[in-house]
C-alpha cells in the first residue's frame, strides 16, 4: 500500500481552495494508493476551514493563527503528517488544479528514478495555456537567478523549483528534512537546493500536472504606476531582508554580501521602473 500525505495551506480563498480539493478528489488512483490532507487554515475569515471541515470531513485541518503565510503554514501541515508513517508528501498549492491523472504520473516518475528523487510538477496557466510555476535552472553563481524549465515528454532535472506541486519520499524527508523557515517566499527554492546538496535528484515530470495563473502582481518591473512607498512595501513583503541574506548565505557565501543589497537599492534608486 502507498501512503501519500498531501501538505497545504489557505488564507482567504475559500472558493478557490474548495476547487483545488474537488479536483484532488477526483483523482483516479490504483487500488494501492490513497491519501490524507493536511490543511493548514492560516486565520482564514472567510469561512474556508468551516466549509472544508463541511465537505470533506475526513481532512486533517489545522488552526493557524495568521501569521503563518505559505512557508511556516506547509511546515505546520509537514510537521503534523511527519508524526505518522507516510510513503509520500505531496506539496499542493491551493491555487494550483490537478489535471486528470496527475498523481499517477508523479508517482510513475518517481518509480523511474532513484528512490530519494524529488518529483516536481509543472503548472500551465489556463488562459494563456503557457507555463506558469514548476521545475527551475540555476543561471550562474546568483542562487535567485533562475529560468523556468519547461517539462517535456520524458523526466527534466532542475536545480531547484516553485513549489505549486511537489512529490517527496519518505526517503527523501527523511535526508532532507521539513523546509527551514521563511517568512513568505524563498522556503521553496532553498528547500530545493538543500534537496541538491543532500544527494537527491530533482525531476520535472513530463507534461502538465497541474493549472495556475501566473501571478504577474509579484513582479516588480510590473510596478511602474507605484509609489516609491508601495514598491518598498511589496519588495520587503516578497524579499524580507533577513530571509533574503539566508537565502543568499546558504547558496551562495561570501558573494552574498554583493547581491544582498541589489533589490532593495534598485528599488530607492527608481532602477526597476
Amino acid at each position: 500500500m502507498i501512503n501519500i500525505a498531501v501538505l497545504m495551506t489557505c488564507y482567504n480563498r475559500r472558493e478557490t481552495t474548495l476547487r483545488c480539493l474537488e479536483r484532488l478528489y477526483e483523482q483516479k488512483l490504483p487500488d494501492n494508493v490513497s491519501y490524507n490532507v493536511y490543511l493548514v487554515d492560516d486565520g482564514c475569515m472567510d469561512g474556508t476551514g468551516d466549509a472544508v471541515r463541511e465537505y470533506y470531513p475526513d481532512i486533517n485541518v489545522i488552526q493557524g493563527d495568521g501569521t503563518l503565510f505559505w512557508c511556516n503554514g506547509m511546515r505546520l501541515a509537514w510537521s503534523h503528517a511527519a508524526e505518522k508513517d507516510y510513503d509520500f508528501y505531496l506539496w499542493l498549492n491551493d491555487d494550483s488544479m490537478l489535471l486528470d491523472g496527475a498523481l499517477n504520473k508523479l508517482l510513475d516518475t518517481y518509480a523511474m528514478s532513484e528512490d530519494t528523487a524529488l518529483i516536481i510538477g509543472s503548472c500551465r496557466d489556463p488562459e494563456t495555456g503557457l507555463h506558469s510555476y514548476g521545475g527551475q535552472g540555476r543561471i550562474g553563481l546568483h542562487p535567485a537567478k533562475l529560468r523556468k524549465i519547461e517539462p517535456g515528454a520524458e523526466p527534466v532535472l532542475c536545480d531547484t523549483f516553485q513549489g505549486n506541486i511537489v512529490l517527496i519520499s519518505q526517503k527523501a524527508f527523511k535526508r532532507i528534512g521539513i523546509m527551514r523557515s521563511f517568512k513568505h517566499a524563498m522556503g521553496d527554492t532553498d528547500y530545493g537546493y538543500l534537496a541538491g546538496k543532500a544527494g537527491c535528484s530533482l525531476l520535472i515530470a513530463p507534461g502538465y500536472i497541474g493549472e495556475c495563473n501566473f501571478n504577474i502582481t509579484e513582479n516588480m518591473s510590473q510596478g511602474s504606476e507605484l509609489s516609491l512607498m508601495q514598491r518598498w512595501h511589496l519588495l520587503k513583503k516578497r524579499m524580507p531582508p533577513i530571509d533574503w541574506f539566508r537565502l543568499l548565505w546558504a547558496h551562495s557565501g561570501l558573494l552574498s554580501l554583493v547581491y544582498w543589497p541589489r533589490p532593495y537599492l534598485r528599488v530607492l534608486l527608481g532602477l526597476n521602473r
